[in-house]
């Protein structure tokens, strides 16, 4: 679908007098193949978030700007990309958290009266990251993570006593790892692979008794997906019962992917911005239905939720935003640049040096990607041909040059020179010896 037909649809479907519902819908490390509205062939069964495609328009070529959650998540809430909004790894790794003077969408939605408030499921999320602001309600789990049952039942108990308009966020965390959460009675027999010399390729949080089965991670992975539809149904009736589906604007979304074995790090994330990482679910329920059931093919990102929202409530703009709005005509992005977390301390990974500066980034058209890695030997660039090889799976041999190399120089020189808080076990890092076993044992640290 164009966006001025989408815009079109809008403009007739709403009440301007009448203040607009607002839901973000969040499931943590969602691969795009494992929603059925993307992939007919999905490992997983995702009834509930299918439906809100077919009431929806499903954005085909979306991606996040980044491969791990706090830094994602604060572009969601700011429209503006890692660098503009200051928050570049996540706080448990020493990050910054996202600064009182950047202003969030739900600060907005507050002041024009709105009654805001977000339901996570993850440690990550919690309060200190700064991404409460402008909630009046902020529902976490406290050091721990929850699964999104919980999380549901909080914000429906919520939305069940409200009155006037809302802005609500809800965030699943079921599909992250550790995925051995979701074993059952039988999945592990002799009959796996249990290869010792690619366990090194498992990160220690999901390993599993020393299997290294693919079918056996990635058949818990989809467990975990389908657990997290359940709940994003439970959120979807619970919104339905107060009435407010129909003239609701419903964005449902990812904040990043998840790697299976693309690369060299398996079952993970945060390591590489290719796009079994990078590239997410962007679903939007517009209100009175607009655009319902079709398909948005132009590239758009996670960047472009806060000003959409924005523009669909009639709300005041946030300056210095990076995204675009989505009801608008035209081209969204030229390029989109995306990047990995930092470099992981993790032997088979050829990223050098750990930390932020060694982390990984990328650039992408319509066409093209371009990759850039540092190495102990120096920059070494991947370019990718997103028409013949979808799944960035082989560099091509040829040489890049123009815009798109231009826009990997500008963000690579922009990275590399930033300054980054030493990681924890580091010199000079701040994590005491029980906060790493912790947030090693929540899945969080390699």
């Amino acid at each position: 679908m164009t966006g001025i037909a989408l815009a079109l649809t809008l403009l007739s479907g709403c009440d301007a007098d009448k203040p607009v519902d607002v839901f973000l819908i969040a499931v943590d490390t969602l691969r795009v193949d494992h929603v059925g509205a993307y992939n007919a062939k999905s490992p997983a069964k995702t009834p509930n978030m299918d439906a809100l495609a077919r009431d929806g328009v499903r954005f085909d070529d979306a991606f996040s700007p980044v491969s791990v959650t706090g830094p994602a998540f604060a572009s969601v809430m700011t429209g503006r990309d890692p660098a503009g909004h200051g928050v570049m790894v996540n706080l448990f790794r020493n990050g910054a958290p996202l600064a009182a003077e950047q202003v969030t969408i739900a600060e907005r939605f507050l002041a024009a009266g709105y009654r805001t408030a977000a339901f996570v499921s993850a440690f990550t999320l919690r309060p200190a990251l700064g991404l409460d602001q402008g909630f009046s309600v902020y529902n976490t789990p406290g050091n721990q993570n929850r699964y999104g049952d919980m999380t549901a039942d909080q914000m429906s108990a919520w939305l069940q006593v409200q009155e006037g308009p809302v802005f609500s966020w809800y965030h699943s965390f079921d599909p992250h790892g550790p995925v051995k959460r979701f074993l059952r009675e039988g999945d592990l027999h002799e009959g796996l692979e249990a290869d010792p010399l690619l366990a090194a390729h498992i990160p220690d949080y999901q390993q599993i008794e020393g299997y290294t089965d693919p079918v056996l991670y990635e058949t818990l992975y989809a467990r975990g997906v389908e657990f997290a539809d359940e709940q994003v149904g439970t959120v979807l009736a619970s919104i339905k019962r107060t009435g407010r589906y129909e003239d609701a604007i419903i964005i449902l979304f990812a904040d990043h992917g998840e790697g299976f074995r693309e690369r060299t790090l398996w079952y993970d994330h945060g390591a590489f911005p290719h796009v079994e990482q990078t590239r997410v679910p962007l679903i939007v329920k517009m209100p009175g239905g607009a655009g319902s059931g079709t398909v948005d093919t132009r590239l758009t990102s996670l960047l472009d939720i806060a000003p959409t929202v924005l523009s669909v409530a009639q709300l005041p703009p946030l300056e210095h935003a990076d995204g675009g709005v989505l009801t608008k005509t035209g081209v969204l992005h030229e390029t989109l640049s995306a990047e990995s977390s930092h470099c992981k301390r993790i032997p088979v990974l050829k990223c050098a040096p750990h930390g932020g500066v060694g982390k990984l980034v990328a650039v992408r058209d319509e066409e093209q990607t371009l990759v850039s890695e540092s190495r102990t030997g120096g920059e070494h660039e991947a370019q990718y041909d997103r028409l013949g090889d979808p799944k960035e799976w082989t560099a091509s041999l040829r040489t890049a040059e123009g815009p798109l190399l231009e826009a990997l120089r500008e963000i690579r020189s922009d990275r590399r020179k930033r300054e980054y808080p030493p990681l924890p076990g580091l010199p000079n890092g701040q994590t005491s010896d029980a906060e790493e076993r912790q947030l090693m044992e929540l899945g969080y640290l390699e």
